[in-house]
């Protein structure tokens, strides 16, 4: 059974303007005029049973990871950002449940995020997918949809940061440090961090200290894949803000010729 929703919030459309206020640092091309894009998003306390439902298409490289998890919780947090996506895509775009499975994609770079595709002999084969990002954190999960540009959710409990030291200084720079003072600012710093780096598609692969986000943007970023990236605060409750933090981030898709992306079942 599933446990029962501490979070009774609908899904939020967040708006973003890209790319005349998504500049890439250092990059001196005569900005465009920008574009009004939206960031759907979805967070939810309330995790799904471990066993997958009958309908939802899951490929080889799925199940094999869903074996492989060794605690209870991260298979129910793996099958309820998958069945938050389902439901979202049916309830949203009319696509029934079942009909869309995620698939692997790679570049030169290395292994992509996964992306929608149609379901085999779903009648859905071509149609035009939004990118999909998925998090979470202890019972709290996220799922971010976008139109138009690759986007990147992360959210995170404020108490995984009680003894997170480490982890802030393998994933901050000095500056983001500067900016901690409590396990709040933490979640805020880290989130944003993870949404950025998720967003232009390799989350945590990249040397997070090779970029830097400060005051609600990417002010450095010093690699080769990096984009014009564009970040939210995602809205929680009063009640839970001492509890979680959560952060969206988008990426204008990249123009043609500007390097290729497969997908691979």
């Amino acid at each position: 059974m599933t446990s029962s929703p501490l979070l009774d919030i609908p899904p939020l459309d967040i708006p973003f303007l890209v790319p005349g206020d998504a500049r890439v640092p250092g990059d001196a091309r005569t900005e465009a005029p920008p574009r009004r894009l939206v960031a759907e998003v979805e967070l939810v306390d309330r995790l799904e049973d471990a066993d997958p439902p009958s309908w939802l298409p899951l490929t080889h490289d799925d199940r094999v990871r869903l074996a492989a998890f060794r605690r209870e919780g991260d298979a129910r947090r793996f099958v309820t950002g998958r069945v938050m996506v389902h439901r979202r895509l049916r309830e949203v775009r009319g696509v029934p449940l079942g009909a869309a499975r995620f698939t692997r994609r790679f570049t030169a770079a290395g292994e992509w995020k996964p992306v929608l595709s149609g379901e085999p002999g779903r009648g859905f084969e071509g149609t035009q997918w939004p990118d999909v990002s998925i998090s979470h954190s202890g019972t709290f999960v996220a799922v971010a949809f976008c139109e138009g540009a690759e986007v990147g959710i992360d959210v995170e409990q404020h108490s995984a940061f009680v003894d997170g030291d480490d982890v802030l200084s393998m994933a901050l720079t000095p500056q983001e440090r500067a900016r901690v003072a409590s396990i709040a600012d933490a979640a805020r710093v880290f989130t944003a961090k993870e949404a950025v780096l998720k967003a232009v598609g390799f989350g945590l692969a990249i040397d997070p200290l090779l970029v830097e986000v400060l005051d609600g943007a990417v002010r450095r970023f010093d690699h080769p894949e990096r984009r014009p990236v564009v970040l939210a605060p995602v809205p929680v409750p009063d009640r839970l803000s001492g509890l979680v933090s959560a952060t969206v981030a988008i990426a204008p898709v990249s123009s043609p010729g500007s390097g290729s992306r497969t997908d691979q079942p």
